[in-house]
């Protein structure tokens, strides 16, 4: 039986890296709330937006969660869920932008290994 040939997206999708599939996870599960939102969606037409191509973003987002090991993809839910959509935020000088909160010392910097505030449990990434 022939090997199914992995489509050039999703081969695109498994070289990533998970926080840079996760950065992208945030931004269009963004986008689709806010096209979601009927009075968002009423001031973007108004403003000459067309509002159209949600199941494409929608097929796009399933692509990208199917790149997530199970743990990543529900850590980010339930952050995101917890945090209005907002489960990724900046770690500069070791501080969390989420909360303040001060990551330890001894955190790994491993760019592979995906690294959470243990104050608020968003998913940090480098600025």
């Amino acid at each position: 039986m022939p090997s199914r040939k992995a489509e050039p997206a999703e081969e695109a999708i498994a070289s990533r890296d998970p926080l840079t599939i996760l950065v992208l996870l945030q931004d269009l599960d963004l986008l689709l709330r806010d096209a979601a939102d009927p009075s968002q969606a009423q001031e973007s037409v108004r403003m000459g937006f067309k509002v159209k191509g949600l199941e494409g973003l929608r097929e796009a987002r399933q692509q990208l969660a199917a790149g997530l090991e199970a743990r990543i993809l529900r850590q980010y839910e339930a952050a995101a869920k917890r945090y209005a959509g907002r489960a990724l935020v900046p770690l500069k000088d070791r501080i969390c932008l989420g909360c303040s909160g001060v990551i330890p010392t001894g955190a790994s910097r491993d760019p592979h290994r995906i690294l959470t505030c243990q104050s608020c449990g968003r998913i940090l990434y480098p600025l």
